[in-house]
């Protein structure tokens, strides 16, 4: 499955950072995990009614050039919807968070560097 920014492929899942955040559309979102568009949209609204995430946070709104408006969610909810969904590609990408949760990067802190930083 593709995106622009998250990859599911044979298992594994790959994000690519890029400027201003992580935003993909309900569409791209069913491609990621592999759902039907009507399985995104019902959660989306149990997650935003039952206040799970703040709307104004995790959506944002971009007009599409044709007079309608495009709507994006950040990664946040894409993560929250994945611990939704029952597919294949969903449950890789809950194994990878989990395992980012328990095996985080570490980042050696030189003494000294953040002078040099500055």
């Amino acid at each position: 499955m593709n995106t622009t920014s998250i990859k599911i492929e044979e298992g594994r899942v790959t994000i690519r950072p890029v400027t201003g955040g992580i935003w993909l559309t309900q569409h791209e979102i069913t491609d990621l995990f592999g759902v039907f568009i009507s399985a995104i949209g019902s959660n989306i609204r149990s997650i935003l009614k039952n206040e799970i995430l703040q709307e104004d946070t995790v959506c944002r709104h971009k007009d599409n050039g044709n007079g309608s408006i495009l709507t994006l969610y950040n990664l946040e909810m894409i993560t929250a919807l994945a611990f939704r969904l029952k597919s294949r590609q969903a449950q890789y990408f809950r194994e990878w968070i989990i395992e980012q949760a328990l095996h985080p990067v570490i980042l050696w802190k030189i003494p000294g560097m953040d002078a040099m930083l500055n």
